[in-house]
């Protein structure tokens, strides 16, 4: 901070000794922090001077009678940074120069700029009402007090010269400084009359106009409004103004009016007009749904605009610059945007250019932040009694990853477990194995409210299935349907092949009922294909599973116990479960760990192709009641144990590879956003979310895995339709940091189409009965983007587009 800030000498003191020369040049340094360093000072631009402390200092080099010194500061001191300003630098030395000041100071800006003009003696300009500098000659000047960062200056004429009489104004003699400032102008004249007019029609977001008088006396204006000259006129003198410089960005042809003339009096009536300057108002319309889609918007309440597809839009009428725009929503067709609301952003402000920024966001493809925090590690908080309104309720299940997830018949979303952080006290950090059961309600309101919230039904340790992760869930078809849990593991070396019971009762703790199995088992196949009392699978962990239409269970692979080994490894078998019967049949698959994939060719089902044995796979069921399976950590078609991209379904007891490679570690593929390709394919990956949406879409978002280029986790969002993979949203790379938008959770949440999770790994998700997509924590990336390894307490909601892939 400041380089050469100094202050006009208004002659040279004369040290004692010799008359003749050559006459020394010094001086007095005040303020300079101690220990700092790096202050250099120069005379004449060439005898530099390192100074350490405070105190008097003379340069090396001494000055031959007449000749002059000037006197600047080369380099400020840093540690700590100062500004340092100079007063009576200049002058003719015709004896030792003694007084030279150099002012230091931290934390503050220089004041500073130009005098020009000056014939007289006795100027005093003042800064703020203080800091009186006097002005000797037209040279550039600084005031010897420096001011704080950000903080406000005024530069006035104290006193005006004399012999001749002067008249000195000042010009940009008032702002904020947040640089240092040295463009301040001091114009001095002889004469005493002032040239002037007004500027009208001068647009508010361009350059400005530099108007000229006489040719020589230039005065640049930004804005509209009255102006005058520096420089004052004698009695009787002409005046011409001029346009030296039109405004640009927007380009203007201003004229001048009543510009010439003869100064007898206080010139006041030269007009600058410049052309009236429009602009058009628009912006983007996301996430607009329907067969016969319309919107109607308006502008400052009028000026009616049709929209019938998402993109860009302009309202028919400009309105004129520095002018206001305040743009709403008439309308809508109710099929447009059915129980989904809409917000527009940035839909006010002053138009000094073309206006692009507006947002008019009908919802759809967007993420919506609901609850949790956005910072990873958070314990979870638990509140009784829950809050009354006005008080929005905050409680949350603590960070974690691999919970058991459920949507029941109501739409409710509930969440068992995982690995993370309790509520209560003790164990927290670091995090462990849960069985704590959580409900949340309220999917149902768009906006969000007062009823959306979290409850925790059954604390951890309690009661129930032992604390796990990486178990298989289902809810019972029907209304009321009661909560199913399979497997998992809980980190001390138990794998679990048991499958409970959850009865749901409303609005209060329900009850766990143990059905089956234990820990640690190896499974009984039976026959292939044949349902019996006696067969059920081995202990696992990272199995997939998913329950179709008419209440039959898939369970696919995982890690943990085959037929007949002592020790847990990858599986690749695939079973039913019957909730009436309680029957399981082994229906595909290998009985023993640890089988490489047999792929077949591409989109040709056969009886002898089989997915390699995999953990953390995907699954979904079609609309037409079909298994498919992607990704995981597995085996591939070589016997490679790493993450695949391979997608299979599984129908008329075959499996048919459709998609993907057969081999580990591929990259992902991600062409246009939005748009269908035969080439996409998303990067192997595995413990990701995935879900069906209500026309039996297949969609797949974040895990760990690969981008297009390198490997960790991932926020990437796609969508598997009519045989090709759409990469529908999200970031194409790997660690990203998640961006939640500009309100918190609460009552009223504000969707918003720039929103979206961090990339992460394991998250607990739901497909609710108003094809919304939910999703809470897992492993990753919060808000700061610095810890990849937090656990998340996030909860997200995802509205897709409901005749997706069409998106008008």
């Amino acid at each position: 901070m400041g380089c050469n800030l100094r202050k006009p000498a208004s002659g040279s003191s004369p040290g004692p000794g010799s008359s003749t020369g050559p006459f020394s040049i010094g001086g007095v340094v005040t303020g300079l922090a101690s220990g700092s360093n790096g202050l250099v000072i120069q005379d004449n631009a060439i005898d530099n001077l390192t100074i350490t402390g405070n105190g008097t200092f003379t340069f090396k080099t001494a000055i031959v009678s007449g000749k002059g010194y000037d006197v600047s500061v080369s380099t400020p001191p840093s540690a700590p940074a100062q500004t340092c300003t100079v007063a009576n630098f200049a002058g003719t030395a015709t004896a030792n120069v003694t007084n030279v000041q150099i002012t230091c100071s931290t934390g503050t800006l220089s004041i500073g700029g130009t005098v020009v003009g000056l014939l007289g003696i006795g100027l005093v300009l003042q800064n703020n009402g203080g800091d009186d500098l006097a002005i000797a000659t037209s040279n550039p000047f600084t005031f010897k007090t420096a001011v704080a960062i950000n903080s406000s200056y005024k530069v006035t004429v104290l006193t005006q010269p004399t012999s001749p009489t002067q008249t000195c104004t000042v010009t940009n003699g008032i702002g904020t400084a947040a640089t240092n400032v040295g463009n301040i102008q001091i114009t001095c004249s002889a004469g005493t009359i002032s040239i002037g007019g007004t500027i009208t029609g001068l647009a508010k977001g361009g350059s400005g106009i530099v108007l000229q008088d006489n040719g020589v006396d230039t005065l640049a204006v930004k804005a509209n409004g009255t102006f005058t000259m520096p420089t004052l006129l004698i009695a009787g003198a002409g005046y011409k103004i001029t346009i030296l410089s039109q405004p640009s960005g927007p380009n203007q042809a201003c004229v001048v009016t009543q510009g010439s003339g003869i100064a007898n009096a206080k010139v006041t009536n030269v007009q600058i007009v410049c052309p009236a300057i429009f602009h058009t108002i628009g912006g983007t319309v996301v996430g607009l749904v329907g067969t016969t889609s319309k919107i109607v918007l308006q502008n400052n309440l009028g000026d009616n605009l049709t929209v019938t597809s998402n993109g860009a839009f302009t309202f028919n009428t400009s309105i004129a610059d520095g002018s206001t725009y305040d743009v709403s929503l008439l309308s809508w067709n109710p099929d447009s945007q059915p129980a989904v609301g809409l917000v527009i952003w940035g839909y006010q402000g002053t138009a000094t250019s073309a206006v692009t920024s507006v947002i008019v966001d009908c919802g759809h493809n967007d993420w919506s932040w609901f609850d949790g925090s956005s910072s990873a590690d958070q314990k979870g908080t638990f509140t009784t009694p829950t809050p009354a309104p006005p008080t929005f309720d905050s409680d949350s299940p603590g960070g974690r990853k691999y919970p058991a997830t459920w949507t029941d018949s109501s739409g409710n979303l509930w969440l068992f477990g995982g690995f993370g952080l309790t509520f209560t006290q003790g164990v927290t950090p670091p995090a462990t194995d849960l069985d704590d059961m959580w409900e949340y309600t309220g999917t149902q309101n768009y906006f969000g409210s007062y009823n959306n919230i979290w409850k925790n039904l059954i604390p951890a340790f309690t009661a129930g299935p032992a604390p796990r992760t990486g178990a298989v869930t289902w809810t019972q078809p029907g209304a009321g349907g009661d909560l199913f849990l399979f497997g998992g593991e809980n980190g001390g070396g138990s794998f679990y092949n048991d499958v409970w019971r959850y009865h749901i009762v409303p609005g209060a703790p329900g009850t766990w009922t143990h059905v089956s199995g234990s820990a640690n088992q190896n499974g009984v196949y039976g026959t292939q294909g044949v349902a019996a009392a006696s067969n059920f699978p081995g202990s696992r962990w990272g199995a997939t599973g998913r329950i179709d239409a008419t209440g039959k269970v898939w369970i696919f692979g995982g890690f943990g116990y085959d037929s007949a080994s002592a020790t847990p490894g990858l599986l690749n078998d695939l079973w039913n479960y019957d909730i009436s019967t309680g029957q399981w049949t082994w229906v595909s698959g290998s009985m023993t760990a640890n089988q490489s994939g047999n792929y077949g060719t591409l989109g040709t089902p056969a009886g002898t192709n089989i997915p390699g044995a995999r953990e953390t796979s995907m699954s979904w069921i079609d609309a037409s009641g079909n298994f498919w399976l992607f990704g995981g950590f597995d085996f591939d078609s070589v016997g490679t144990p790493a993450a695949l991209n391979d997608l299979w379904e599984f129908t008329g007891n075959q499996w048919t590879w459709k998609s993907g490679a057969n081999v580990a570690n591929q990259i992902g593929i991600y062409g246009t956003q939005g748009v269908a390709a035969a080439t996409n394919v998303p990067g192997a990956r595995w413990s990701s979310a995935a879900w069906t949406d209500a026309v039996g879409n297949l969609w797949l978002f974040g895990g760990q895995g690969y981008d297009s280029t390198g490997n960790g986790s991932l926020s990437d969002l796609w969508a598997f339709t009519g045989g090709q993979w759409v990469w529908v949203k999200g970031p194409a790379s790997v660690s990203q940091a998640g961006i939640y938008g500009t309100t918190t959770p609460g009552p009223t949440i504000y969707p918003y189409v720039g929103n979206g999770p961090g990339t992460r790994i394991a998250p607990g998700y739901w497909i609710d009965p108003f094809n919304q997509f939910w999703m809470f924590g897992g492993e990753g990336f919060d808000l700061g983007g610095t810890n990849g390894n937090g656990l998340l307490n996030d909860l997200w909601r995802y509205l897709p587009y409901p005749n997706f892939p069409s998106q008008n």
